[in-house]
């Protein structure tokens, strides 16, 4: 029953362009459990203070996660979004999500343990 609940609770927040980063960090990061959740809301906090519209001094980094603009074509193939979408807080997330799949914190320069 919760998965079902969970599920379609994230289909409804796609669809919707959901814009509460700490909703989009609960939602897409549960599985991994509670200690990487308040991970990524450290991290969240230390990059961009939860702000979907952050942009990094040196305007590289953006959104919730700060998501560099080197990652741009894979955002695009990963999320199925235009880079515009970086700044959404759902597909920021989404896509850090699957970075973090695949890469651990390394990527973030706010990392647990830095």
């Amino acid at each position: 029953m919760r998965r079902s609940v969970v599920v379609a609770a994230l289909a409804v927040l796609t669809l919707t362009g959901c814009t509460d980063p700490y909703l989009s960090i609960d939602l897409i990061f549960h599985r991994h459990g509670p200690e990487v959740v308040a991970e990524a809301h450290r991290i969240a906090d230390c990059e961009s203070g939860h702000r979907p519209d952050a942009v990094s001094p040196g305007g590289g980094n953006f959104g919730v996660l700060q998501i560099n603009a080197v990652h741009r074509a894979q955002f695009e193939q990963v999320t199925g979004q235009p880079w515009s979408q970086v700044t959404n807080a759902w597909w920021n997330v989404y896509y850090g999500h699957w970075l973090y799949e695949r890469s651990g914190w390394q990527p973030w320069s706010c990392r647990p343990g830095r």
